[in-house]
């Protein structure tokens, strides 16, 4: 046996991948989920008339994701600037299809507690009669056998930023229920976290659940209460309280039922553990070291196909929390072929202190809640802890496709899209099929986003020798230019064709443009591009409206075959890489972040790719 198989041997969970995530590059130089849709949520500013909750926080973390009547439902919690800062407060956001997604509203607000009971860590730093609490929660939403929904978070105290309000001396969970409607029951207490010190005598704010006159609310909260593996994910807020969890350890558990019928729960820090009744008792828990994560949460379920997925950032650098990816496997123990969700992530636009940098805090739709029935698995991530976002991946997830590409987007439709093409789509931006100017079908790639940009992307049969064609129409080119990269495995460009403000197509090859030709507006422009990847020799045309321009040369990298075509609404993003840490507080604010930029508009309207050889 190998070092690793030995270390292997006797742990949960296996991850086999020898391929490992190189955390220079944001999605880990890994090859990408196909057809995973990243769809932004909330685009934080502080703003307040464009920031979405219309306060200005630019804080914002711990998503939570669900499917309820026909529309997904998404939790997060949000604040000035910084973690465990006050005003602190929980909102809702719903959208019908994943990508559209309405202004969130507040569910869970910004509350004073009495300070008096607190016997937690600097308990000497309070010199206030009530002191302002941290909302917190490691789950969101709860589906109870009558079909009443429930939504919850946990109010936690914080004297000091770096006093976690998840360390068991916090206040109580909160509950209120969702009805068919959207509208929202009063909030109550679910829970008091009596053994911190909190109880019904000296919390004030809301009332105790049992005093609810709806008794269908009320059964639908005893029956959580009593769901062993559903509470097991509060055991960090509420671990004082050693008789109420199975469990007496374990943050963030996430879990799913095995083929035999046992429950396999996965915790931040790669723990594991293994529950054979339901939640009832568990195997003591332990590292399983081929979950290669640090601190943000790992994610586990069962896919519509069957198969089982585990989502986490691949990296023990929890200040860089990148790639987000996906790994699966036939059985929930074995897992292979690591691949990237996320392609890239916008730099952090404001300052904040424990803003780890990167698409983290994974989170998905469980076992015990309803599912879309699209054969997609969907799950909710964070952003720097700034901006909230949605990926779709659908079913069976593979990182390889093994047909040339025929897309014409007349004969497009959503759903097909969405199956095929690798979207990335900021909030202020848009990818979608629309018509363009004459009335024919593309997909519009829309950007005003200062600090990000739209991303189409279509996987194609792996080869050394490859042909592309792509017809476009472009509205308007603002910024560093509309870009087409021909990338290999890893990412890596061995040429790319930019359309320019200036009126003119280029040929980027190693740092220089050169001129291919001039393009009009809302005119047929034609981009074909050859490239051999045994001799290292790329060829780039261009046409539009009568004139046509070609160049030749050596590709800008070497590299063993050619498997994806992106396409961009700008040429590149400000990078913030290994060097930048937002942690400290001191990664500053960017200039111009609420403000957005005048608009670039294309549209692709066929694309086709043939592999020649392999």
């Amino acid at each position: 046996m190998t070092y690793r198989e030995i270390q292997m041997a006797n742990d949960d969970i296996h991850c086999h991948n020898k391929e490992k995530a190189d955390v220079r590059f944001q999605d880990g130089g890994l090859r990408h989920a196909a057809g995973a849709c990243c769809y932004q949520v909330v685009r934080a500013a502080k703003n307040k008339e464009l920031s979405p909750e219309g306060r200005g926080f630019t804080y914002n973390h711990a998503p939570m994701v669900a499917w309820f009547h026909g529309k997904f439902v998404y939790e997060y919690l949000g604040g000035p600037s910084s973690e465990h800062e006050p005003p602190s407060a929980a909102f809702l956001c719903f959208s019908e299809d994943g990508i559209h997604w309405e202004n969130p509203i507040e569910v869970f607000p910004s509350i004073d507690i009495s300070s008096e009971p607190y016997r937690g860590p600097k308990r000497e730093y309070i010199h206030t009669a009530r002191i302002p609490c941290i909302v917190h929660h490691r789950m969101g939403f709860y589906t109870a056998s009558s079909g009443r929904f429930l939504v919850m978070t946990f109010y936690g105290l914080s004297p000091d930023c770096h006093t976690a309000p998840n360390n068991g001396y916090g206040v109580g969970r909160a509950v209120r229920e969702v009805y068919s409607d959207f509208s929202l029951s009063p909030i109550y207490w679910l829970r008091y976290n009596e053994p911190g010190g909190y109880n019904k005598e000296n919390t004030d704010v809301f009332p105790f659940y049992k005093e609810s006159e709806d008794e269908g609310f009320r059964q639908a909260c005893r029956e959580l209460l009593e769901n062993r593996l559903v509470t097991q994910q509060w055991w960090e807020e509420e671990r004082l309280d050693t008789a109420f969890f199975s469990r007496p350890d374990g943050r963030a558990l996430s879990y799913y039922t095995l083929p035999d019928g046992r429950i396999m729960g996965v915790f931040k820090d790669s723990m594991t553990s293994i529950s054979e009744d339901g939640g009832q008792n568990w195997t003591p828990i332990k590292k399983s070291v081929s979950i290669e994560t640090a601190s943000g949460k790992v994610w586990g379920q069962k896919t519509a196909d069957g198969k089982y997925a585990l989502v986490y950032n691949p990296t023990a650098d929890s200040a860089h929390r990148w790639p987000l990816a996906v790994q699966t496997g036939d059985n929930g123990v074995d897992f292979d072929n690591l691949a990237a969700i996320v392609p890239e992530t916008e730099p952090c636009r404001y300052e904040g202190r424990l803003k780890n940098l990167g698409p983290q805090y994974v989170r998905g739709i469980t076992e015990a809640n309803q599912s879309p029935d699209d054969m997609a698995m969907w799950v909710a991530y964070s952003v720097n802890k700034e901006d909230m976002w949605i990926a779709r991946v659908p079913v069976p997830i593979k990182s390889v496709w093994n047909q040339d590409v025929h897309d014409r987007m007349e004969e497009m439709t959503e759903e097909k899209l969405r199956n095929t093409w690798n979207l990335y789509v900021p909030s202020w931006n848009q990818a979608q099929l629309s018509k363009t100017s004459d009335g024919c079908c593309g997909l519009c790639l829309r950007d005003c986003d200062p600090y990000n940009r739209t991303r189409a992307m279509r996987l194609f049969r792996p080869g050394s020798l490859v042909e592309i064609k792509a017809k476009l129409k472009v509205g308007q080119v603002k910024s560093s230019g509309i870009a087409i990269f021909l990338q290999d495995r890893h990412g890596q460009n061995i040429t790319s064709a930019v359309i320019r403000p200036d009126g003119w197509v280029y040929m980027r090859n190693a740092g220089l443009d050169n001129k291919l030709c001039r393009y009009e507006r809302n005119e047929d422009l034609h981009i074909g591009i050859k490239a051999d990847a045994v001799e290292n020799r790329v060829t780039v045309t261009a046409s539009c409206a009568g004139e046509e321009g070609s160049k030749s040369g050596y590709a800008a990298a070497s590299v063993y075959q050619l498997e994806r075509i992106l396409f961009t609404t700008k040429y590149s993003l400000p990078f913030q890489g290994l060097e930048a840490n937002g942690r400290n507080g001191d990664i500053g604010n960017l200039p111009d972040a609420d403000t957005k930029t005048e608009e670039t508009v294309f549209w692709i309207v066929d694309l086709e790719t043939e592999t020649v050889y392999e």
